[in-house]
């Protein structure tokens, strides 16, 4: 299920992050490493450099699209090196796959054959914005088929999952992929349910409990009411779990693209890796 993994890479710290987990998973579960690296055609349309030049106030700098090609394609051999040198370290297999267009789409459409995309909170054009997750990550997760890990810096080795479950479609994906992924690991699951009244809390757990018996993993259940996003962040730090898994879309998705979902808000906040399930 888990033999090809894909990592997002802009080399930035955070996609040096999405690296390093990628690759711990990958000896774990014997999967090959696709890294992938997108050169992002915004840089390279003449569109942009032109509104560049007229806020500056000079010539137009069309004929400077040439150097930025070249500065980003060293850039994408000296990725591509540290990717592979990386790789041969851990003793994993991999492939890297050096592709244009725009960032998000692009990431999702070369991940599509693997069975997760991880990517860092916060790529190279977001790292002087605080803890906020970059745009390029948000939109990812709205698009993504494959599911995804938005990772911090310097995670640690996955040891515990924990499941956020509502009862819903998308929620027992979450509770698949995640289920499979800590069976495929030998870790433990925390399952948390998060409802207005604590005995649909009850019974909601109950049930997915009943669902991840089969696979034989060791789960902590934990039924509570609240704003979900922290709860979750409670429950996470209490059973020091390594990773929590939502899944990425909730019932209301127009409502979401005004506000923001529980999931972005959950990414936001975790100072763990987050498995997002489309």
């Amino acid at each position: 299920m888990f033999s090809h993994l894909a990592a997002g890479l802009d080399g930035s710290t955070g996609s040096e992050g999405a690296l390093e987990l990628s690759l711990d998973l990958a000896q774990r579960l014997g999967s090959v490493v696709h890294g992938i690296h997108v050169l992002d055609i915004a840089f390279l349309e003449g569109s942009f450099i032109a509104d560049v030049s007229g806020a500056m106030g000079i010539e137009p700098l069309i004929n400077l699209t040439p150097q930025v090609e070249s500065l980003l394609a060293d850039l994408g051999a000296t990725i591509r090196q540290h990717f592979e040198d990386r790789c041969r370290e851990a003793g994993v297999r991999f492939e890297f796959h050096a592709v244009r267009g725009p960032v998000a789409p692009t990431l999702a459409t070369e991940a599509a054959g693997s069975a997760l995309l991880v990517v860092g909170k916060r790529g190279v054009n977001a790292e002087a914005h605080g803890e906020l997750p970059g745009s390029v990550t948000e939109r990812l997760l709205r698009i993504s088929r494959t599911p995804v890990v938005v990772t911090p810096e310097g995670p640690d080795p996955v040891q515990r999952v924990l499941v956020g479950y509502d009862g819903s479609e998308r929620a027992r994906r979450a509770l698949r992929w995640g289920g499979e992924l800590a069976r495929s690991l030998g870790a433990p699951v925390s399952v948390v349910s998060v409802a207005q009244e604590a005995d649909a809390a009850v019974r909601t757990v109950a049930e997915a409990v009943e669902y991840l018996e089969p696979l034989g993993l060791e789960v902590r259940r934990h039924a509570a009411s609240g704003h979900a996003p922290l709860v979750l962040e409670h429950f996470a730090e209490e059973d020091q779990a390594t990773l929590v898994c939502v899944g990425s879309h909730g019932r209301h998705r127009l409502l979401e693209m005004m506000i923001g979902s529980t999931t972005e808000a959950v990414v936001r906040r975790s100072p763990i890796p987050v498995l997002c399930v489309p």
